[in-house]
């Protein structure tokens, strides 16, 4: 009974790293373009969450695994691979000082700089204006005149951030700079660039003070020190769960590279599809945009993001499949007692209640073990 209970958890546990990692396929990123005050993509001089990388799906080994139509057999579309005896680490990060101190900073509103002698610092919040060229012609895309920064993000191509440190509110500078080799816009791909930028604004955090401590938590902290120690416990608590996740992900990892698929299910990928295009709906809707636009401002044609939706669709379908292939194997069905119990602990692990934790799995795999 008790190696039952815990093969439970272990099944559950490799669900939780699925939706975690999303099926290894990343929609369009919100994050990859900013807004210009004309309201267009500004994602030139940005990397965003992307790292500036191309978004063609061409560049990824296209799956061409054999689509199966209506009912199937499990047995004839997936062979499991080993799920039990897995060779796991987990490692944690020790939290520095400089986490410590950039969380504080997290929690504290940002002001103003008002000494005109002040220097951009890393960690600050600047208000730029800025203009790319390349060979003296202003480019799409590499122009604001207000954008909030924060150095440190690595938001925008390498080199970028750096050239600010140590400018004055109201001082210009020129940047030369070049763009990645594998830059999503294909033109600037290696480009040589020359950025104009002048510092509009310097902002950062006020001094973490016993005053602030007392002002700020209503009395919880009475002191920076005690603060701070809040701060370290967090993160510590952070880096033990992000620990955990990884080595959940590590898990779900080495299953999968020992189970073949042989077919996929034509509805298990029309639904990871739905999934898919139904995200990057929501991404469009949250920046205000079409979709055909929005898909058009992240650089993708419609061909690649077509590409893009089958791989994702394709790599759900492998995933459905191997939890219904562990839920078969361990006889699990989700009216087991032991089955409430174990999603009971786990979503005690999380802090969260089942619901909450099943909730956001909904959209992934769930479905598959209810």
């Amino acid at each position: 009974m008790f190696m039952r209970k815990k093969r439970i958890l272990a099944i559950l546990c490799l669900a939780t790293a699925l939706a975690a990692t999303g099926c290894s396929n990343d929609t369009v990123d919100k994050d990859q373009g900013t807004t210009s005050e004309s309201g267009k993509s500004n994602d030139t001089a940005e990397e965003g969450a992307s790292d500036g990388k191309s978004s063609d799906i061409s560049s990824v080994e296209p799956d061409t695994t054999p689509i199966t139509e209506g009912d199937f057999a499990l047995a004839d579309c997936v062979k499991l691979g080993e799920y039990k005896g897995l060779k796991l680490t987990r490692s944690v990060e020790a939290v520095s000082e400089e986490d410590v101190d950039s969380y504080v900073a997290s929690q504290m509103n940002v002001e103003e700089v008002k000494d005109a002698k002040a220097t951009v610092q890393q960690g600050d919040t600047v208000n730029i204006a800025y203009e790319g060229t390349r060979d003296g012609v202003a480019f799409e895309g590499g122009t604001s005149s207000s954008y909030d920064l924060v150095i440190g993000s690595g938001r925008f191509i390498e080199g970028f951030e750096d050239g600010i440190i140590g400018m004055k509110a109201g001082e210009s500078r020129d940047l030369d700079l070049t763009f990645p080799e594998n830059y999503k816009t294909e033109d600037l791909r290696g480009a040589a660039v020359v950025f104009h930028v002048t510092v509009n604004k310097i902002s950062r955090a006020p001094e973490l003070t016993d005053e602030w401590v007392l002002e700020n938590t209503d009395g919880e902290y009475t002191t920076a020190e005690e603060f701070r120690q809040f701060a370290r416990d967090n993160l510590e608590t952070n880096k033990q769960n992000s620990a955990l996740q990884a080595m959940r992900q590590d898990a779900w990892r080495q299953v999968e590279e020992g189970t073949e698929f042989l077919q996929l299910p034509r509805a298990y990928v029309e639904e990871g599809e739905t999934e898919f295009e139904s995200g990057v709906k929501q991404e469009a809707a949250y920046s205000g945009m079409e979709l055909d636009a929005y898909i058009e401002a992240n650089g993708l044609s419609q061909e690649q993001y077509e590409n893009r939706k089958e791989q994702y669709g394709r790599a759900a379908a492998k995933s459905r499949l191997m939890l219904d292939a562990l839920q078969e194997a361990e006889g699990l069905s989700t009216e087991d007692e032991e089955y409430h119990e174990g999603l009971e602990k786990l979503a005690e692990s999380y802090g969260v209640d089942a619901d909450t934790l099943v909730a956001p799995m909904g959209r992934t795999l769930w479905n598959s073990i209810s």
